[in-house]
């Protein structure tokens, strides 16, 4: 084929069907990554993972104090121990023991949640069509707890999980998102033309807003868990554990991805 047919056919494919020209999209031809930036990325990060290292014992004890405070302040019986500070290591993150004395399982609970999720379901339905996100979510939480519902009707007794592994194992996933959080923002913040202390102030304040949230979070579990019984476990687990530091971690880098940075390289590269 003669190269000037190529390259005719080459630009009449480039054209939409009005016959303006079809240009790449930002994302594609902006999108520079210097060698110094990722550099700087991840000595950023390097340098969050040395901090939290130096800090582990500090945020044990503090998230113990916090969640042993909370299970005293909202008077629930039980043993509640403040973490071991001994010797550990990055990833093996000291926690207390929240060991409530659960009051006894009624044989018609399972049945009054059964009726209650029913319930929700109904009611998601009759939200109007703004709210169907609410409806989908609702729906979804539902159809977990009616597992559960039926686990506990069939196999009540084979049920292995205790509030004290839920808290503990929670804890210990709150400390991994920690640890992750710097290598996630240099994957996906870190590689942009944004300013120094953005980079900073953004993984600062995520791993503030997680530290913060932990105990609460947990605590507010064990106070659940012992009114509704270890039936609502589940559900706390999936929807409204971790997941619910992870909604926050991606609504703090959304707003991120906001700040304006006045630098000639940004302007450029957003132009």
């Amino acid at each position: 084929m003669d190269p000037r047919d190529r390259h005719a056919r080459l630009k009449l494919h480039r054209r939409g069907h009005l016959g303006g020209a079809i240009l790449p999209h930002r994302s594609i031809w902006s999108l520079r990554l210097p060698k110094r930036r990722l550099a700087t990325g991840v000595a950023i990060a390097l340098g969050f993972t040395l901090l939290l290292d130096w800090a582990q014992h500090w945020i044990a004890e503090f998230w113990g104090w916090q969640l042993v405070g909370w299970m005293q302040a909202l008077e629930l019986p039980g043993q509640f121990t403040l973490p071991q500070l001994g010797e550990s290591s990055l990833l093996a993150l000291p926690v207390p023991l929240i060991d409530a004395a659960m009051p006894a399982t009624d044989p018609l609970t399972p049945l009054a949640h059964g009726l209650g999720a029913l319930a929700v379901w109904v009611l998601a339905g009759w939200l109007p069509d703004s709210g169907r996100p609410a409806t989908y979510l609702l729906r979804f939480g539902v159809l977990i707890h009616m597992v559960s519902v039926a686990y506990f009707l069939l196999w009540p007794a084979s049920f292995a999980h205790s509030l004290m592994g839920h808290v503990s194992s929670g804890l210990r996933q709150c400390w991994a998102l920690l640890l992750f959080t710097p290598w996630l923002h240099l994957a996906t913040f870190y590689l942009f033309p944004f300013a120094l202390w953005h980079r900073i102030a953004l993984t600062v304040l995520t791993l503030a807003f997680l530290c913060l949230l932990a105990p609460l979070l947990y605590a507010s579990h064990a106070a659940l868990i012992y009114l509704a019984g270890p039936i609502l476990m589940p559900l706390l687990h999936l929807l409204f554990g971790v997941m619910v530091q992870i909604l926050g971690l991606v609504a703090l880098y959304g707003w991120a991805m906001s700040w304006h940075d006045p630098t000639p390289e940004r302007r450029k590269a957003v132009a």
